[in-house]
């Protein structure tokens, strides 16, 4: 109103109180959206920051109960560059991508409500341009979040390398492979660098055409507007008001499109988020599970037990395996590397189910039981110890820590 008012009646001693109390009413205004910024801010990032903290306890939750067969095929590393840069992905579209979408909302509402007001004529115009720049930002997207998955990839690809070499670092340096490593390591970067650039790519490009397709819009509306002033149907000051609201509405939108790049980009990590909760545990406990005796015997009995591992199914890591171990009974198994020694460790903790045969505990089928029940009555020192980054009392005590 300030203004139209300036323009239609130009500055006078008469109009100066009408004008500051304008201007009073807009620096009020510029505090409350000042004020409502930041409450919206602190809150949406607040409730983004909440929001990833769960994903990412509920992802390692559900990664903690896979079967060992999930692990032989996934990637160590892979896993964890889900934990952390995909729940980064996550984090930025819901905090400040949805502070920044919030705000622009309300301002893009309520400047379109006061065009509205002010001229609908050339608002009907406005709104019917509205698709036009719509559609193309929808396709534009789906774009960009097949890009930025694939981002994701190469770099969890990268991650896992790294993790790996890193887990290995005497082997590697002891047959000093440091710069053949490293060489692999540089070509998976680059690869995840090309990968990301290509979806950056994307998403400027997406907001290059929603910006020039705004504003090309708002100067066709004044080109239109221009000619109702000199038709004498619209005043000058009504126009400069309209094309003052035009703008804000224009920026609103333009801030908009890129929220919708980053939203595009974040359901790429979304994605694989929700490809680990949707794996399924390969062993899971019965509906009713057979309980097992209330006094441990002892007892384990294997019948014509044949199995191969998910990774290598071609290959029996054991094959019509027959033993009983009677309760009190000692026995050691023998046999070169790669007998089958451990997979019938792993067999007997019910970490894998065998193809063929079965395996009894204390005369209970081991698939008819809750594998936690099974687990806790076995004690176990693995070949390959894993000293925990705690305390040395943690890890004796990890396997009892009550």
């Amino acid at each position: 109103l300030a203004v139209r008012r300036m323009i239609d009646h130009g500055f006078s001693a008469s109009n100066s109180s009408f004008i500051a109390e304008y201007f009073a009413m807009l620096v009020v205004m510029a505090a409350l959206l000042a004020a409502a910024s930041a409450s919206s801010y602190y809150f949406v990032i607040t409730l983004g920051e909440r929001v990833v903290a769960d994903i990412r306890s509920d992802v390692f939750r559900h990664v903690t109960t896979l079967s060992p067969s999930f692990f032989d095929t996934a990637q160590s590393g892979e896993i964890v560059s889900r934990l952390a840069a995909d729940t980064t992905q996550v984090k930025s579209a819901v905090g400040a991508t949805a502070s920044v979408a919030l705000r622009n909302v309300i301002l893009g509402l309520g400047a379109v409500a006061m065009m509205v007001f002010t001229s609908p004529k050339l608002s009907g115009l406005v709104i019917a341009a509205i698709p036009v720049i719509v559609l193309p930002l929808v396709a534009f997207g789906r774009s960009v979040r097949r890009k930025s998955r694939l981002a994701q990839d190469t770099l969890a690809d990268a991650t896992a390398y790294a993790s790996e070499q890193i887990g290995a670092v005497r082997t590697l340096q002891a047959f000093t492979n440091e710069k053949l490593v490293t060489g692999h390591f540089s070509s998976a970067v680059e690869a995840a660098f090309e990968a990301a650039r290509s979806s950056i790519f994307a998403r400027s490009f997406l907001t290059f055409f929603a910006i020039f397709m705004i504003f090309s819009s708002v100067v066709a509306v004044l080109w239109f507007g221009s000619r109702d002033v000199l038709d004498g149907t619209l005043s000058p000051g009504t126009l400069g008001q309209f094309l003052l609201y035009s703008v804000f509405a224009a920026g609103a939108l333009g801030a908009l499109s890129e929220v919708w790049g980053e939203l595009s980009q974040a359901a790429g990590a979304a994605e694989r988020l929700t490809e680990i909760l949707a794996e399924k545990p390969a062993i899971e406990a019965p509906a009713h599970p057979k309980p097992l005796p209330a006094t441990a015997r002892g007892a384990i009995s294997f019948d014509d037990v044949s199995f191969c591992y998910p990774a290598g199914p071609d290959r029996a890591a054991v094959h019509g395996l027959s033993f009983q171990v009677k309760p009190g009974e000692t026995v050691a198994i023998v046999g070169p590397s790669g007998a089958g020694k451990s997979t019938v460790f792993s067999l007997l903790l019910r970490f894998y189910d065998p193809e063929i045969g079965k395996i009894m505990i204390d005369g209970v089928n081991v698939r008819e039981a809750d594998p936690a029940a099974i687990r806790e009555r076995i004690a176990i020192v693995p070949q390959d110890v894993t000293i925990f980054a705690a305390s040395a009392r943690d890890n004796i005590s990890f396997g009892r820590p009550d």
